[in-house]
């Protein structure tokens, strides 16, 4: 069974560092409304890419273990379109689809508050086990 104790970097309430996104599952979609702070920045103003790639690869593992799986990411593909600001309200959103008995792709990608594409991500997860 994969373990966890709520120390996730990206939806670990017990995380002091971690972004603490609330992810709304169900069906295959996941979603997150996010404000990141200024300590989540790479250049000036800008958060820094490996933040939205790991909220990214969060999203696609919640769409998918809506499914009834727990999951792991075997493959995180990642286009970056236009800079995320520290303060800004972003919407993180994904879609899975199983594909085989162990395998699940998923798309997400995140929108700022003027429903802009910031960066998109494909996914491929593997199936570890299975929760329901």
């Amino acid at each position: 069974m994969i373990k966890t104790d709520d120390y996730c970097f990206v939806c670990g309430k017990q995380n002091p560092k971690g972004l603490k996104a609330v992810f709304i599952h169900g069906s295959g979609r996941s979603q997150a409304v996010i404000v990141l702070d200024k300590e989540y920045q790479g250049y000036s103003g800008i958060v820094h890419g490996g933040i939205i790639s790991a909220l990214l690869d969060e999203a696609c593992v919640y769409a998918a273990n809506s499914f009834g799986y727990n999951t792991v990411t075997a493959e995180l593909k990642t286009r970056f379109k236009k800079p995320a600001y520290p303060g800004e309200k972003i919407t993180v959103e994904a879609q899975a689809t199983q594909l085989k008995s162990k395998l699940i792709e998923a798309k997400a990608w995140i929108k700022n508050s003027e429903n802009s594409i910031i960066a998109e991500a494909e996914s491929k997860l593997i199936i570890k086990e299975k929760t329901r």
